[in-house]
């Protein structure tokens, strides 16, 4: 179809065509303006392709637990793990996801212990071991909580298929007490990792793009993976991450 527009259709058909497409791209970008976000219903459109009814998968900073309700609907079959350090969202995930999701009340990070944990009640999403109050604009309530390392917790007979991780910039340690997992299921692994978040733990993406690559884990966008497109080389994934072209990544074995 595009080769025969592109051939025979008369110039006032394509500019009329070019106009329309422009209307529709400009309708699409107002509606991601809104208070909505791309990247969930991507999350949501690949979790259902790519899960298996069986598949075993991990919820990191589970938050409301909307992703991971959709992981349990397209996996009722599969073992899950999902990680809430704030004591009221936990209390709720463990009331509604206990069939065969174990949830845990802990951080993860690459080494076990305890800190404290900036719980921001007007904005849960962005609370974290740093604080955020300029960003946030509120004081935040400081909770203690345990840290465990990932790797420490599931089982290591069973096959992980998925990983979400969300959980304002602490990535680094999250991946670093995963490190056996990763080399061992190379797991799909959705994470969010951008500028306001990663900077304010001093991490730089040259650091994720090498942990995943040792674990044999390329990275890219939903987009270009649903595109089978090559991942991201480290100057790429550099470019995205300091030109704030995505912030909502995957990392996939290749």
């Amino acid at each position: 179809m595009k080769n025969f527009l592109r051939s025979y259709a008369p110039g006032w058909v394509k500019v009329i065509l070019k106009k329309a497409l422009f209307k529709v791209y400009q309708l699409i970008e107002a509606f991601y303006r809104l208070p909505v976000d791309k990247y969930d219903f991507q999350t949501t459109e690949l979790i259902r392709k790519h899960l298996k009814k069986d598949a075993n998968c991990i919820d990191v900073g589970a938050n409301l637990g909307h992703i991971l309700m959709e992981i349990v609907d397209a996996a009722p079959q599969g073992k899950h793990f999902a990680f809430e350090p704030i004591p009221g969202l936990y209390e709720s995930l463990k009331k509604r996801f206990s069939r065969n999701t174990t949830v845990f009340n802990c951080a993860l990070s690459s080494e076990k212990g305890s800190t404290t944990f900036n719980f921001y009640p007007g904005r849960p999403a962005v609370s974290g071991f740093r604080e955020r109050n300029n960003q946030i604009g509120q004081e935040p309530i400081v909770l203690n909580v345990e840290v465990e390392k990932l790797d420490d917790l599931i089982p290591e007979d069973l096959k992980i298929d998925l990983i979400k991780i969300d959980v304002e910039g602490a990535e680094l340690g999250v991946l670093q007490g995963a490190k056996k997992i990763l080399k061992k299921n190379k797991p799909l692994v959705l994470f969010e990792f951008g500028l306001g978040g990663a900077d304010v733990y001093g991490t730089k993406p040259e650091e994720i793009f090498e942990l995943f690559s040792e674990c044999g884990l390329g990275i890219s966008t939903i987009e270009y993976f649903n595109e089978r497109k090559a991942p991201f080389s480290k100057e790429e994934f550099n470019g995205q991450f300091y030109k704030n072209y995505n912030f909502f990544f995957i990392a996939f074995p290749f």
